[in-house]
């Protein structure tokens, strides 16, 4: 029996129809997993599709909000070709786990006759036995809706060293500092920042962990996340993070941190229709 490749657009329906497949491996679909739960508290809109093998779900994909790369669970290498040939070809890339992203861009590419080029390579890490960093100057504290200028300017330069999207909308920001999940380190003023997801199958993500180039060197970031990871770890949550493999610094500080490597990562992005031969 073929795969069969469904398309949603209700995030509702698609957590309903997936989530325990996403579930089933949630440090590699925590991104899957923690936008899907946004897309359902907020609702935003987006595209979800769905592979089945009969009755059994075996894949997933999604997009939320539109016009983002789309985001690819674990999946087998025939699922990944179903979805490749099913998928509406008007999407910018893709990312997930390197094998199925590979698979992926290549049938992709090959079936819809467009380039496929590599965006980035990276990470993922889960935090094992936390480790102490070395001592910072300051303290740590939770953000504010004051810190909001400094840490749209931040989360902007983030996105640029990082070629990621541009950080929270304001909305979005009120709702991430008033979980407490936005984390600013102060020497006499904000020097780093660094925040997490919101939980995911007893799962977080530490995220845009950033410090403006004048002020890196002195263990601001390294302590903040030092400090984090423990107390995520010390609630009973598993932590995981995401890496830009071009940054060897960064790999090597959350190494010493106690995160150990777990599964990589790419990105393709699609380039114009190229003409048939």
């Amino acid at each position: 029996m073929p795969f069969g490749v469904v398309e949603l657009c209700d995030p509702h329906e698609a957590y309903a129809q997936a989530g325990n497949f996403l579930v089933a491996q949630p440090t590699l679909h925590n991104v899957l997993l923690t936008v899907l739960g946004q897309s359902r508290e907020l609702a935003i809109d987006g595209r979800f599709w769905i592979v089945r093998d009969g009755a059994a779900v075996v894949g997933f994909a999604m997009q939320s909000p539109p016009g983002m790369l789309v985001g690819l669970a674990h999946m087998p290498d025939d699922a990944t070709r179903a979805l490749a040939e099913a998928i509406d070809p008007r999407i910018p890339g893709v990312l997930g786990v390197t094998a199925v992203t590979a698979t992926f861009a290549g049938h992709f590419a090959e079936r819809n006759h467009v380039a496929a080029s590599p965006a980035g390579a990276g990470r993922i890490f889960e935090l094992g036995t936390p480790q102490s960093a070395a001592p910072a100057p300051g303290s740590r504290r939770l953000a504010t809706m004051e810190d909001w200028p400094t840490l749209l300017e931040w989360s902007i330069a983030f996105a640029g060293d990082t070629d990621t999207t541009r950080g929270p909308t304001p909305e979005m920001a009120a709702r991430i500092i008033s979980l407490g999940q936005w984390w600013i380190w102060d020497d006499h003023g904000p020097v780093s920042m660094v925040r997490f997801s919101d939980t995911a199958a007893g799962i977080v993500r530490v995220q845009h962990v950033y410090t403006p180039p004048e002020r890196r060197g002195n263990g601001y970031a390294a302590a903040s996340v030092a400090h984090l990871g423990r107390d995520l770890t010390d609630r009973g949550l598993r932590c995981v993070l995401y890496t830009d493999l071009s940054n060897p610094t960064s790999n090597a500080i959350y190494l010493r941190l106690g995160y150990e490597p777990i599964a990589e990562v790419l990105s393709y992005r699609f380039g114009a229709t190229a003409p048939n031969p």
